[in-house]
């Protein structure tokens, strides 16, 4: 997907430090676009980005420094998130409800507004049913912090935007993966050496969309006419179940940790007895197992982009099996140090 068409040096790309804003930003730089990235450290960007970004160092609970970033810009890639599977209610609604706020009221505050707002938000908003949804299911409140606080981010985005008549997209990516997927990382090493669930059998569709084909997606949300305040979701083409994934993610890693299969309301009860004292604890640390993973592994996450079709955007151009085998690859060179994506 080309950006040829955004001006060289009116992108903003909040979350660069990311999994998923990394990959937009080294596809930008690629492409000729010196994106403007918005950043709390900028100690964790990439070398090979220096000279070829401009950097706003910056904070979304920090009001008073996002004007620099939003100055001037034609559009804007909102993939900043606090995306942990374990936290406090308070921190995820600081960065995604309120910061999402804020950079909004920064726009506001410009004598012009960008061409386009792309959004990241999460099919976690249809609440984990049992069948896939559309864009027409109701959205619903899923009962953990990241998830909650991402379907009131999303709401306040397409509210204010519409208010504010600024175009926006926003795009509701299923479980994204490949090279410096932290999902990946966290699931190779069990896979290789620790104890990994499986819910009923791994038969719940696994929702796999490779990372580069959700950036084509960004890219085409930036420009396309026919997404202009339109809402989509993201996924791969191919059904994969998460039986296969782990199956074969396992496989290239030569992995001989053992899987355990766990039927859901089995796995359901067992992770709400092991949550239990951390949330009276209200400790930081995550437990080995809690409701959130089961609903992950146990509920469909394969909703439906047939919008996404219908509309011309780029769908599926990383096949399957190019997505895992980059993963792999990546995975181990994270191990031998050479740090390779």
């Amino acid at each position: 997907m080309s950006a040829a068409t955004l001006r060289a040096d009116s992108v903003l790309v909040t979350g660069a430090t990311g999994f998923v804003g990394g990959h937009l930003v080294d596809r930008l730089i690629d492409q000729g676009v010196r994106p403007r990235l918005l950043v709390r450290d900028p100690g964790r960007l990439r070398p090979a980005w220096q000279d070829r970004a401009e950097v706003i160092v910056g904070d979304l609970t920090d009001p008073r420094s996002l004007a620099p970033a939003v100055s001037d810009v034609s559009v804007v890639f909102h993939c900043a998130a606090d995306v942990r599977t374990w936290g406090k209610a308070q921190e995820y609604e600081a960065v995604n409800v309120h910061g999402v706020r804020h950079l909004l009221a920064a726009i506001a505050a410009q004598p012009s507004l960008p061409q386009r707002f792309v959004h990241l938000s999460t099919v976690d908003v249809y609440g984990f049913p049992q069948t896939p949804c559309d864009e027409r299911c109701t959205l619903r409140p899923p009962g953990f912090g990241y998830g909650d606080s991402k379907l009131r981010g999303e709401e306040l985005l397409r509210q204010t935007a519409q208010r504010m008549r600024l175009p926006y997209t926003v795009l509701r990516p299923t479980n994204v993966m490949g090279p410096g997927s932290p999902f990946i990382a966290r699931v190779g090493r069990e896979l290789q050496h620790g104890l990994m669930l499986r819910v009923s059998g791994g038969r719940a569709d696994a929702g796999y969309l490779d990372v580069n084909n959700l950036v084509d997606v960004m890219l085409w949300a930036a420009q396309a006419p026919q997404a202009q305040n339109a809402v989509f979701n993201v996924a791969d083409p191919r059904p994969i179940s998460w039986r296969q994934f782990l199956d074969d993610l396992r496989r290239g890693l030569a992995g001989r940790g053992w899987i355990i299969d766990l039927p859901y309301p089995v796995a359901e009860l067992a992770a709400a007895l092991i949550e239990m004292p951390y949330r009276l604890l209200r400790t930081s640390q995550e437990p080995l197992l809690h409701r959130l993973i089961v609903r992950i592994f146990g509920r469909t996450c394969g909703h439906s982009a047939a919008r996404l079709i219908a509309a011309g955007g780029p769908v599926g151009r990383i096949s399957y099996e190019e997505s895992i085998a980059a993963s792999v690859r990546w995975f181990r060179a994270q191990q031998t140090g050479l740090g390779a994506a």
